[in-house]
């Protein structure tokens, strides 16, 4: 579930768009801590810890993913003592993660989490943060721990909930998972977390029509997330409902222009109904928007060699084999089509010297059975 997105443009926002956000429907459903603890005749944030705060809220209902990070960065700085500072930093931390699939946001995030705890250990919303973080640090048994504190601390709080459901969901616990994603949706049917929970709770049994209703829900709340298109076309993918997801992507664009990762989500499902010509012209966008997108020139290696352009379709493998290895992708972690679908393309060529390398180093990136005997009949080719 995790998504790449390289984006330089920032939005300045004042206090006047921040007014405007609070009267949405998304914004009303979820009121960070620090927001409500303003109404407080002693405000406790200063005046530039408030206004970074607010602009970043409002840069995250703007989906400006990377502008909201960077003003909660600032405000964690400028009130580093603020515990809901440090949780809705994590929170947003951890989406950054999801829409561009870097793992670095990921673990700042469970940085900033375990800052919150550090603050204050017995306070819920510290706790529920911390579940969240670790699940995506791939920690789920320490996640559910934090996530079964945080509801015990407050059993009525819907994140807490939330939160334990993805957990047990990574920890291939259905009917936990299921339970406190639908404890989460009753505290709060308006939480944009709670209804995502319910999606992948609903998905990892294999509901996906009830999960696509529930992503549904989570786009009412904020229509400007990525993420929940991103997830939510999964499903619409699985069920072969394939203009949808496309209608998805084309969203994303329309309301950010400059996402990377819908132009190549858009190349891998017009490659999946066989419009190469579409497919390609995605996967050129995405590359003109970002020249280091790893997952970009992978997809597009990918259309190359199905139309046969063998000696296209290497150079863009090579390219995104150079990429992640300039980028310190660790091996399993790698676009392993980048390999060995290069090695492929080499034994199409007649080029086994360069082949072999390529699909040896393939088997060491943990490749699935199928893969691995690709892998396998391109080595017998060459031998």
């Amino acid at each position: 579930m995790r998504y790449e997105l390289q984006q330089g443009k920032k939005i300045l926002v004042g206090l006047i768009l921040m007014s405007v956000i609070l009267t949405g429907i998304g914004f009303a459903s979820r009121t960070p801590g620090w927001a409500r603890a303003q109404t407080d005749p002693t405000p406790t944030l200063s005046a530039d810890a408030l206004t970074l705060a607010e602009q970043g809220q409002a840069a995250y209902w703007a989906g400006d993913l990377e502008s909201a990070v960077n003003y909660y960065d600032q405000a964690v700085q400028a009130a580093p003592d603020h515990l809901d500072l440090w949780v809705e930093y994590a929170r947003l931390l951890i989406y950054r993660s999801y829409s561009t699939g870097d793992l670095t946001y990921a673990e700042q995030a469970l940085a900033a989490a375990e800052q919150a705890v550090q603050l204050a250990p017995d306070q819920a919303r510290a706790q529920a943060i911390l579940c969240l973080a670790l699940v995506e640090n791939d920690r789920p048994e320490e996640a559910v721990i934090a996530g079964l504190r945080a509801v015990e601390l407050d059993p009525a709080n819907a994140d807490a909930h939330a939160y334990l459901s993805i957990a047990y969901r990574a920890l291939e616990r259905p009917n936990q998972a299921f339970t406190e994603a639908e404890t989460a949706v009753e505290l709060d049917e308006n939480s944009l977390d709670a209804r995502r929970a319910m999606a992948l709770a609903f998905a990892f049994q294999g509901e996906f029509e009830a999960a696509i209703e529930q992503y549904q829900r989570a786009i009412e709340i904020h229509p400007r997330l990525d993420t929940l298109y991103f997830e939510l076309s999964i499903f619409l993918r699985a069920n072969n409902q394939y203009d949808e997801a496309l209608a998805l992507y084309d969203e994303v664009i329309a309301f950010r222009p400059t996402n990377v990762k819908a132009y190549v989500r858009k190349c891998e499902t017009l490659f999946t109904m066989r419009q190469d010509s579409e497919a390609s012209a995605a996967c050129e966008q995405a590359i003109q928007l970002d020249p280091s997108s790893a997952p970009a020139y992978r997809q597009l290696g990918m259309v190359q060699y199905t139309a046969r352009d063998y000696e296209a379709a290497a150079e863009s493998f090579a390219t995104c084999a150079a990429l992640q290895i300039e980028q310190a992708v660790p091996l399993d972690q790698r676009e392993i089509e980048c390999w060995y679908m290069r090695g492929l393309t080499f034994t199409l060529l007649d080029r086994c010297d360069e082949a072999l390398p390529l699909l040896n180093e393939a088997l060491e990136m943990n490749p699935t059975d199928q893969v691995r005997g690709f892998i396998e009949q391109g080595i017998a080719t060459c031998e």
